[in-house]
């Protein structure tokens, strides 16, 4: 055999050792563990609103026949909503406006409410302009508009809601409540507002 084979024979065996080897070192074994990681993002739906009683007085004939309290009125409470998801707004009666005998109601309807948009979020605001009932079952008065989100903090989401008492406003009792003839003295309900993830 000539040197120069020898020569190239060497080579070649040098590569094939540097070949071997490399795939031992690519075939050693591992130790290996894996770390599950959980990411839970729950809905967070947060109302802030005023609950301070309100009393609404009918003392002249104008207030039996008026009603009391309007949109940009007197008797309002402010309120907002924090969330994460989009939400509906929706309001109801908690019991009958009971009269302090304990046994006289007044129709539920003769309360209403209009809301006043404050927050910047574009919301469907189905009291605006006219007043909604209050009933014993939800009303909805604010929600997402369209496919528009309302998520956001209290200045995204804020708003005003006015009361008003036997004004026939909206879908309010169109009956006065001097025209009801209602017994007179002090009646009373609780009224829950409710807000909750828009499907």
């Amino acid at each position: 055999m000539s040197d120069n084979n020898k020569l190239t024979l060497r080579k070649l065996l040098f590569a094939l050792l540097i070949l071997i080897f490399s795939f031992s070192v690519h075939a050693q074994v591992m130790n290996t563990q894996v770390t599950t990681v959980f990411a839970n993002f729950n809905t967070t739906l947060l109302l802030n609103l005023d609950n301070s009683a309100l009393e609404f007085e009918f003392n002249t004939f104008e207030d039996y026949h008026n009603g009391v309290g309007s949109h940009n009125g007197d008797y309002y409470s402010e309120g907002s909503i924090a969330a994460t998801t989009n939400w509906e707004l929706s309001f109801m009666a908690a019991e009958p406006f009971l009269h302090d005998d304990g046994v006289t109601t007044m129709p539920l309807d003769n309360l209403g409410v209009t809301v006043k948009w404050t927050g910047y979020n574009k919301v469907k605001n189905n009291a605006k302009n006219h007043a909604k009932a209050l009933e014993s079952s939800e009303v909805t008065i604010i929600e997402q508009q369209g496919n528009k989100s309302n998520t956001g903090d209290e200045t995204a989401n804020s708003f005003i809601i006015y009361w008003q008492l036997g004004t026939g406003d909206g879908n309010m009792n169109s009956q006065s409540i001097f025209d009801q003839d209602l017994k007179k003295g002090s009646y009373s309900t609780s009224v829950e507002f409710i807000v909750s993830e828009a499907l």
